[in-house]
């Protein structure tokens, strides 16, 4: 089996990550407007889950948390070098926790589920997954280019076009 190379897991990284920040953005601004997010199979999860004391922490909207994180975690792909690939794999470790906290709330505490915020959750674990392989492959590796576009093959710098 051929590995993929780091600059198709930052990429892959960053289409998540890109994807996260619309989901909570979404979550944020139908708080915000509408009061909750619209559930696409019907029912009242998504309302029961906004309007529950759990939806902030501080007087802040969780979904802002997320979208801090899905920011965060898409600021590590534009680096190939061992701070980026442990900052990556930390910020996700922290948004998986952080979702499995939420949806223990959510099943446990609410007793009702929001499909917007278990696609956050799938977005993060697949994150998180693709963090862990990231940093396990490629630490201690020289810094594979500083932004995606660049090198990030096994962590050699390359032009693009090199790199398959």
């Amino acid at each position: 089996m051929n590995f993929p190379s780091e600059r198709i897991l930052r990429l892959a990284i960053a289409f998540f990550a890109v994807v996260g920040i619309g989901v909570a953005t979404y979550i944020l601004i139908s708080d915000s407007t509408s009061g909750a997010p619209a559930c696409f199979a019907g029912g009242t999860g998504c309302e029961t889950v906004a309007k529950s004391s759990y939806s902030h922490i501080l007087g802040v909207n969780v979904a802002v948390f997320g979208i801090i994180g899905w920011i965060l975690i898409f600021g590590t792909v534009w680096f190939g070098n061992d701070i980026a690939r442990l900052a990556g794999f930390l910020f996700t470790l922290g948004g998986f926790g952080f979702s499995i906290y939420l949806t223990y709330l959510e099943i446990w505490n609410i007793e009702a589920i929001c499909q917007w915020c278990v696609t956050n959750a799938v977005l993060m674990t697949i994150c998180f997954l693709l963090n862990i392989a990231r940093l396990l492959r490629y630490v201690g590796t020289p810094d594979g280019g500083a932004v995606i576009g660049r090198g990030g093959g096994a962590g050699t710098a390359r032009p693009i076009a090199e790199d398959g």
